[in-house]
């Protein structure tokens, strides 16, 4: 199995969510349609829909419904990233120029602030409580950890707890959310729906481990960005958590002291990405994702085997998938 036989199991429902959408950029601001529609034509595989959809198949559910609640899902998706890329002063989102740098960061945090209205309206639609609660309560994470990152943004006491919770806050919860959300449509057991909240949580913090361990230790053509970004911006993530547990007591102090230091220069990064070649980071950092990747694929095994099923396990390591 392949990324495009996961996608072939389920091309109708994607493009249903597709137009569901593009139907609900509806505003009376033209602008807002406007910065909305140039977001979502930026494309992407929708990999949040997906789980969403794959899961409720799973869980044997046939209904139209997976469509409209991915796109509640997308809308949330995308109103963070609007104003994460205002927060990070970004200039570019999947390889073209993001919303804030296109339209100014008044309009983009704005039109993320509709995406959120609209997600929440169409939640109501839907009508389901436990689903409504579900996402309600993931939204709110999700502005939570953000909010908690830059109070732990260059803490250099930081903890491998307070990292967890920045990362299953930011990304995990939406992907649990999306999981959990396909058990409830197709009905199964509190045990299954447990089983596929926590793949969900699990998938989603080893996703975001595999990003930071890329922005440290990645190819910069494949990854299209310049390593040690999260250094720049003070985010300690799981890469140096694993670098300060190996290196000695002089060493640690300096990290500690580039960490804190405003003006990051190529001379600090070298330095750090030294220590890590040395310290051999990436096994060590990387055998952390491996392990949060095995715990969620085992709860697939509650079960029947499936395509569907065969999918969500292949995706659990598609989203972590090293370069070669």
């Amino acid at each position: 199995m392949n990324i495009n036989d996961v996608l072939a199991l389920v091309d109708k429902e994607r493009d249903a969510v597709e137009k569901e959408l593009l139907a609900n950029l509806d505003s009376d601001v033209k602008m807002v349609n406007e910065v909305a529609s140039y977001v979502f034509e930026s494309g992407g595989k929708r990999l949040r829909p997906v789980f969403l959809i794959l899961s409720a198949m799973m869980s044997g559910y046939k209904g139209e419904r997976t469509a409209t609640l991915s796109g509640v899902v997308e809308y949330i998706h995308t109103a963070t990233l609007l104003h994460d890329d205002v927060i990070d002063g970004a200039k570019f989102r999947r390889g073209k120029e993001s919303a804030n740098r296109v339209f100014g960061n008044d309009i983009a945090v704005l039109c993320g602030d509709f995406l959120y209205s609209r997600a929440f309206m169409n939640l109501v639609k839907d009508g389901d409580s436990r689903i409504q609660m579900l996402l309600a309560v993931a939204a709110r994470t999700m502005s939570e950890g953000e909010v908690f990152q830059l109070v732990k943004t260059a803490d250099v006491k930081i903890k491998f707890e307070d990292y967890l919770k920045i990362i299953n806050s930011k990304t995990a919860v939406l992907f649990s959310a999306c999981c959990e959300t396909g058990a409830i449509l197709g009905g199964v057991s509190d045990e299954r729906q447990a089983a596929m909240r926590d793949y969900g949580t699990k998938l989603g913090i080893a996703f975001q481990m595999a990003d930071d361990i890329l922005d440290y230790l990645g190819d910069p053509e494949k990854t299209g960005k310049k390593p040690g970004t999260d250094l720049n911006e003070g985010k300690i993530t799981l890469p140096v958590l694993k670098l300060l547990e190996a290196s000695t007591e002089a060493e640690q102090k300096r990290i500690r002291e580039i960490i804190v230091d405003e003006k990051a220069t190529d001379e600090n990064l070298e330095y750090i990405l030294g220590l890590m070649k040395k310290y051999d980071v990436k096994k060590r950092s990387e055998a952390v994702v491996d392990e949060y990747i095995s715990a969620a694929k085992a709860n697939l095994k509650l079960f029947p085997e499936s395509p569907y099923r065969d999918a969500l396990d292949f995706l659990a390591d598609y989203m972590v998938a090293r370069e070669k």
